[in-house]
């Protein structure tokens, strides 16, 4: 897509938020057009001021007197109104860039895992801080200088034909060539404007990266190599800025020079028809006083086209996000989740992640029944977490079909389908909550009692019980101020809480030392009667009870069977048995 197509593009988005709130944008414009008539008034009074100090010997005391007062009077009414301005076009770049964070922070709710596996963490908060920044700042300030300033402009251009044609085509020169001016430096603009925000996007990315691996930087010594690369980018990052303030720097003093020719022109012929007396001190003044009104207006609008060009350059980043499209799909009439009656089945499903060429699972079929509990055992890359995923629809199958009762997981609608499932993953995410929000997040209307019986049987209990504000203890970052261990049983209260129909545990103990495994992996046993239940283990100590125990190797099944099956079929299960060192290796 050319500069020019992106650019209209994003300029009708951005009406689509300008539209609602029209009503303020009117009156901010009849605002503008009276700020830009009593510019003209203040300059027109010049007029009668300069012909009765200059013009006569006895000027008349009651009409300098009238004329003096409409000094003050007019700057009262201009800042009464240019306050008003100032409110109301802040109002509206406030109010638009509220509106398109919050759809942005919703969009990128409803986008599939995989926009969020190929997108770097960093580049999104950029377009989530700096570029809706820039954003915000030309909404608030591209129209009124647009509108403001141009009014402006034209009313002292209509002053000065008012007070005499011939020598007001002077001033006309100066809007070509600024046009000129500011059409060559806008394509510098937005080229330097978009880079710069691109490489920003990198820096915000490096940063979070440093951050969240900060224990492997230190204990590799990688510091140096980590700065290395970020002074990489940040010097880029400079590189583009300058560019782009070189640009906005040269566009004022380049307007100022171009105004010193326009004033030396009026100042050399007005003081020859001054002479030649085709023209009043008055009328002169009024020519000065309308250039030198003119001449801010027309700088604005020069740095307006700086402004401009940042903000197309962030908002046709923004908007891509936006025009991510989701690819799991919500059907248009969703089936309710079924009663789980008839079970789970994989039909000869296949998928492959975006982005790479093998396949993640090839082939699979497999049936789940009601009740059952079923482990998915197998060595790293097997695609046991693929499996769990496709089972939460995070993403949809390439070949095939996932059915619960006969019904495919893509005739449900995802939110149904999650409500009804309960997840505890290897990657414990917590967040900036209480003890008491983050279990809760899957029942926000749990009672304190019903969350207290989650810990109880998620083992946590009794370290949540020593915090002095109990349930009420803020967690930090992450959960921070807790173990690896505390952070995993919290998740497993978490996905108690839920009471979900089918049970998902990926790793769900593997951060638990052996006496914290052994009474989680109880308490989860009560829980099994009655629901359905997945699990992914590498300690193949917590599948041993499973009802049949899915080994899984490239993507595909290899072996099915309970744990005394597998171990006398002597195959891929046996063998991890065995390095796990459960038993004895046989010779």
């Amino acid at each position: 897509m050319s500069a020019l197509s992106s650019d209209r593009a994003s300029i009708r988005r951005i009406l689509g938020y300008i539209r609602p709130h029209k009503t303020r944008l009117i009156q901010a414009c009849l605002v503008m057009v009276v700020v830009a008539s009593l510019n003209g008034a203040m300059v027109k009074v010049l007029d009668p001021v300069t012909s009765s100090l200059f013009g006569s010997a006895n000027a008349d005391p009651a009409t300098l007197m009238r004329v003096a007062l409409m000094i003050p009077g007019l700057f009262f009414a201009m800042l009464v109104f240019k306050y008003t301005l100032a409110y109301l076009m802040s109002w509206l770049g406030q109010k638009i860039t509220q509106e398109i964070r919050e759809d942005l922070f919703t969009h990128l709710h409803a986008l599939s895992m995989d926009f969020f596996w190929k997108s770097k963490g960093g580049e999104v908060m950029a377009k989530l801080t700096n570029d809706m920044t820039a954003l915000q700042s030309a909404l608030q300030f591209v129209p009124l200088y647009a509108v403001r300033d141009s009014l402006t402009v034209v009313v002292m251009l209509a002053v000065m034909f008012w007070t005499n044609p011939k020598f007001a085509l002077i001033a006309l020169i100066a809007i070509p060539m600024a046009g000129g001016v500011l059409g060559v430096l806008g394509r510098k603009l937005r080229a330097a404007g978009r880079r710069g925000q691109e490489v920003m996007g990198e820096i915000y990315h490096r940063f979070q990266e440093s951050l969240q691996g900060m224990l492997v930087v230190k204990s590799f010594n990688f510091e140096e190599g980590s700065i290395a690369k970020f002074r990489t980018e940040n010097d880029e990052f400079f590189h583009q800025m300058m560019r782009y303030f070189r640009a906005t720097a040269l566009s004022g003093p380049l307007m100022e020079f171009l105004g010193s020719l326009i004033i030396a022109a009026i100042v050399y012929l007005g003081g020859r028809q001054i002479g030649a007396g085709t023209m009043t001190p008055g009328q002169f003044s009024v020519f000065l006083g309308c250039f030198f009104m003119a001449y801010g207006p027309i700088k604005n609008l020069a740095q307006m086209n700086a402004t401009l060009q940042l903000g197309l350059a962030s908002a046709e980043r923004i908007f891509s996000v936006l025009n991510e499209v989701p690819t799991v799909v919500e059907p248009k009439t969703p089936k309710p989740f079924p009663a789980l009656k008839q079970g789970i089945r994989f039909e000869h499903v296949s998928f492959r992640y975006p982005s790479r060429e093998t396949w993640a699972l090839h082939d699979v079929s497999l049936e789940i029944k009601p009740g059952e509990v079923v482990a998915l055992a197998g060595p790293s890359g097997s695609g046991k977490t693929t499996f769990v995923h496709l089972m939460l629809r995070l993403f949809d199958p390439t070949e095939g079909r996932i059915t619960i009762d006969g019904t495919d997981l893509r005739e449900m609608s995802s939110h149904d389908l999650r409500a009804h499932l309960g997840l505890v993953s290897q990657e414990t995410i917590l967040f900036n909550d209480t003890v008491l929000g983050n279990v809760a997040v899957g029942r926000p209307g749990a009672t304190r009692a019903e969350v207290e019986s989650a810990l109880k049987v998620a083992d946590a209990y009794d370290f949540v019980a020593q915090f002095s504000k109990g349930l009420d203890t803020p967690l930090g970052d992450r959960g921070a101020r807790l173990s690896g261990g505390q952070r995993q049983r919290l998740a497993i209260a978490r996905a108690v809480l839920k009471d979900p129909k089918l049970l998902i545990l990926d790793e769900a103990t593997s951060n638990l030392d052996t006496a914290s495994e052994h009474a989680v992996q109880t308490a989860m046993e009560r829980l099994y009667p009655g629901r359905t239940v997945a699990m992914i283990a590498h300690r193949l100590s917590t599948v041993q009870k499973a009802d049949r125990i899915v080994v899984m190797r490239t993507g595909k099944i290899e072996e099915v069977g309970t744990h005394a099956e597998l171990l006398a079929q002597n195959g891929v299960y046996a063998t991890l048995h065995r390095y796990q060192q459960l038993e004895a290796p046989t010779l």
